[in-house]
């Protein structure tokens, strides 16, 4: 059997830096208060920055320092990274910010817990801006480094409040003028994620470098292991509490969603053990397998036009994190 791959997505990367959001006042009206205040989010962003930068090196990263300043899929992700590189392997990229200056915020405006806000970051070496998640899940909590998918090559963010406005929030299952609710748009995508063409959903949604990214790694991993006379499954699966909202300018929604992608490569029943590839022999504990099952966390942004649920109009992936999270071998 060949050697089983870490499958790396690349993002096609077109040239060219992501356009930054305008910011305007939203209409007066009353609205709930702002999730947090502009001065705490910028503390909050310069504390997480302070322990991201010191652990931009996996092989040398604090898990610690990393535990008290991230969560969810950057944990995940990191952590991951880290276990790779003490094992003499290079973590593959994940499409991860890898500069943490903020340029502008978004604020959401709720009452309600668990609550989170997201900065634009610069571009670092990859020259793409990031969309950088931070959330807490009680007053108790701090505000912790939850995803930082970078905005796809040559695609702009929907225009949004500035930051001392406010933006409103979207609950998961708001579909008021929006064609799909968050909820909705994050069940879908992930289905064409996972289905590609034969999706129901495949023309709801606009077509994008990180779809395409997947969809050609897949069939790479499913025709060489099928023509050893092996076999690929895999399923994709919504995160818990995987999806967040707000309003843009023009009455659409920015949602976030976060996956949780699990393949399963088996060679024939026959078949002899093959070599992993390092990154999986890391994350599996051994070199040698018949098969493995390989999960990766996977955090998009979606902008959902305004709309009605027929009228044609598409949603488009504006950015995109994901990488292993962990392997078992067979």
């Amino acid at each position: 059997m060949s050697a089983l791959s870490a499958g790396a997505l690349a993002l096609a990367l077109l040239g060219g830096c992501a356009q930054l959001p305008a910011t305007s006042a939203p209409a007066p009206g009353d609205r709930a208060p702002l999730v947090v205040e502009p001065v705490q989010a910028t503390r909050v962003v310069a504390a997480a920055g302070e322990v991201l930068r010191a652990g931009a090196d996996p092989a040398t990263a604090d898990p610690q320092a990393l535990a008290a300043r991230v969560s969810g899929p950057e944990l995940d992700l990191r952590t991951a990274a880290r276990t790779v590189a003490a094992a003499g392997a290079t973590p593959a990229a994940t499409g991860g910010a890898d500069d943490f200056e903020a340029i502008t915020s978004v604020l959401p405006r709720s009452g309600e817990w668990p609550r989170w806000f997201a900065t634009v970051s610069a571009g670092g070496a990859d020259r793409l801006p990031s969309v950088v998640v931070f959330r807490s899940g009680s007053a108790r909590e701090p505000f912790t480094v939850w995803a930082t998918p970078s905005l796809l090559p040559g695609v702009s963010l929907p225009t949004l409040a500035a930051p001392a406005d406010g933006v409103a929030a979207v609950g998961v299952d708001e579909a008021t003028n929006l064609p799909m609710s968050p909820r909705e748009a994050a069940d879908r995508y992930a289905d064409v994620l996972t289905r590609g063409a034969d999706s129901e959903f495949a023309g709801r949604f606009a077509p994008d470098g990180y779809r395409s990214g997947v969809e050609a790694s897949v069939a790479r991993e499913r025709a060489s292991i099928e023509a050893g006379g092996g076999t690929f499954a895999q399923e994709r699966t919504v995160l818990a509490d995987g999806v967040l909202g707000v309003r843009t300018r023009d009455g659409g929604a920015l949602v976030v969603a976060g996956y949780r992608w699990s393949t399963t490569l088996a060679g024939p029943p026959d078949g002899i053990s093959g070599r992993l590839d390092p990154a999986l022999a890391a994350l599996a504990g051994r070199e040698q397998a018949l098969g493995a099952t390989v999960v990766r966390e996977e955090v998009v942004v979606l902008s959902v036009p305004p709309g009605e649920a027929d009228g044609g109009s598409r949603v488009a992936v504006v950015a995109a994190q994901s990488g292993l999270v962990s392997a078992q071998a067979r």
